[in-house]
């Protein structure tokens, strides 16, 4: 089992001196291709880039040293802390939060989001997700690959929604756009975002 396994939240503001110790004494780092690009990666750091969750948990379990992962905002928010905390994975962490996308994105749109659902949209379950954004006023949509706002925008059909799409947040390619539902299916979005649907 690794020696320490540390989750970096990651919102594109500098990391933080805890953070920053943590990355200098890893010995394998585990995030997406655009962490594993970031500068304080270490050059002799084992990297490993997320794609199933699970064979990178079973990974870091293996792994003789210290472990970095890193995840956009803060991966206990419908992050990554849960799958590396699972019994059969056996790893404790310690983690270094980050804002949440959640939070980045209704304060690009200068909105409060106490009073908003925030749901996961996978292209296996997407229509979960769907159904959550034609009953409140105000979702949070965690988008992934085959799961954004186009096919989102779809599946809600003739349910008007006003969509605030949040690209790439803590990015230099950051981008915020507004549009009504019907239009959003017209448009290629960057990955990833998050979209806040609006409507009622």
């Amino acid at each position: 089992m690794a020696d320490r396994v540390t989750v970096i939240g990651w919102d594109g503001s500098p990391l933080t001196d805890a953070a920053r110790s943590a990355m200098e004494a890893a010995t394998l780092v585990a995030g997406a291709a655009h962490h594993l690009a970031l500068p304080e990666v270490p050059p002799a750091a084992e990297r490993i880039r997320l794609g199933s969750l699970d064979l990178a948990a079973r990974r870091i379990a293996q792994h003789r040293g210290t472990a970095v992962v890193l995840a956009d905002g803060d991966p206990g928010f419908f992050g990554v802390v849960r799958t590396l905390r699972a019994p059969e994975h056996g790893l404790e962490v310690e983690v270094v939060p980050a804002v949440s996308a959640v939070a980045a994105a209704f304060a690009r749109a200068g909105m409060p989001w106490d009073d908003a659902q925030v749901v996961v949209a996978h292209s296996r379950d997407l229509r979960r997700a769907v159904n959550v954004c034609r009953a409140p006023t105000k979702v949070a949509v965690l988008t992934s690959p085959g799961a954004g706002p186009a096919e989102l925008a779809l599946l809600l059909g003739p349910v008007h929604r006003t969509f605030v799409i949040c690209e790439a947040l803590g990015t230099e390619r950051e981008q915020v756009t507004v549009l009504t539902s019907d239009k959003v299916v017209d448009h290629a979005w960057r990955d990833p975002n998050v979209v806040i649907v609006i409507g009622g």
